[in-house]
């Protein structure tokens, strides 16, 4: 299906009244300068280019929120332009926060009630390295068949190419068609896709080809030296944006803030980066060092994700290496590990 950009903004605008619509526009800012923000009728949005500088984690598991009484709202959310890293990214959570024995209540509601319509990557950012995970930078279906996206555009020349992924795409399909011309797409039109995807595949190479693809995860649980790990984590400054900034993460620390006639849980972000982080009452810490630290997540992200849900932790959206005040960067950490 193809509708043009003009008759996609028309769609958005339809919906306003039933659907909060996130989508990312530009900052100001020269780098990682794409942002969410709720729509409101300005069709300069940015669909395609990269990923966003916040991973729409922020959207569905708030850096705080009260949980008992779940706090989250129930109105339906359309998220636009979610690229496949913040995809595959869901899959984790989804394996973390609802298929388990305990089920994250704001994180189920947030996510039953939002509708995804992703899309193709056109452009990158340096710190991509979606290639170097075997990663695709476009949706791509999951290893049970079933698509993380409802809907998925793919631009095209001057117009996006509409893929239904879920039932609930098929539904926005139908309100697009109330307001929007829809037309079939072509073999021309599946040919350039095609090439796009080569030509986008081949720039994440160019980028990341003092890396290789061909990485030894189990290093990082079996490398227990002191002395390497202590090195590569000399610049760290312990901020905890790198797990902040992780589309994956979830610790959390739970706070009791009931009051007398009011029983209230809140749940906070909390990362594995920072000296509090695991201490208990007496002032013991299961990884007091830094380097301990820092060692464990990387096995968190290689190794012990890996174990718990079949699935890498790293999806290879760089923004950790973008945030990073220190500068470092995990591919650089992951490809000296190799070499130990």
């Amino acid at each position: 299906m193809i509708v043009s950009k003009s008759d996609l903004n028309k769609f958005f605008e339809n919906l306003m009244n039933d659907f909060d619509i996130f989508i990312p526009y530009e900052t100001e800012f020269d780098k990682d300068n794409l942002s969410y923000r709720k729509f409101s009728g300005d069709a300069n949005f940015v669909i395609s280019k990269y990923r966003t500088v916040d991973p729409i984690k922020t959207l569905f598991y708030l850096p705080s929120e009260m949980v008992v009484p779940p706090s989250a709202k129930e109105k339906k959310r359309i998220i636009v332009g979610v690229k496949n890293c913040d995809l595959l990214a869901l899959e984790v959570l989804d394996a973390a926060l609802l298929e388990d024995n305990f089920v994250e209540p704001n994180y189920k509601i947030w996510r039953e009630n939002t509708y995804i319509i992703s899309a193709d990557c056109t452009d990158t950012l340096p710190t991509c390295h979606c290639v170097l995970l075997d990663n695709n930078p476009y949706p791509t279906k999951k290893s049970d068949g079933k698509n993380m996206f409802d809907l998925n555009i793919n631009p095209v020349d001057d117009k996006f190419v509409i893929t239904v992924g879920t039932p609930k795409g098929e539904k926005l399909l139908e309100l697009m068609k109330k307001c929007c011309t829809i037309s079939k797409a072509t073999s021309a039109d599946r040919e350039k896709i095609e090439a796009q995807h080569a030509e986008i595949r081949k720039k994440l190479a160019d980028i990341n080809s003092d890396f290789s693809p061909d990485r030894k995860y189990n290093v990082i649980s079996e490398s227990y030296d002191e002395t390497t790990w202590k090195e590569l984590s000399t610049e760290c400054v312990e901020c905890g944006g790198c797990t902040n900034i992780c589309p994956t993460c979830y610790c959390i620390i739970l706070n009791d803030e009931s009051e007398k006639d009011c029983f209230r849980k809140i749940r906070t972000w909390d990362s594995c980066q920072l000296s509090g982080y695991a201490r208990v009452a007496g002032g013991a810490s299961p990884r007091a060092k830094l380097w301990e630290r820092f060692r464990n997540r990387y096995q968190c992200k290689f190794v012990i994700m890996k174990e718990n849900f079949s699935k890498l932790g790293c999806t290879g959206c760089g923004r950790c290496i973008s945030t990073c005040p220190a500068g470092i960067d995990l591919r650089e950490v992951i490809q000296s590990l190799q070499e130990v």
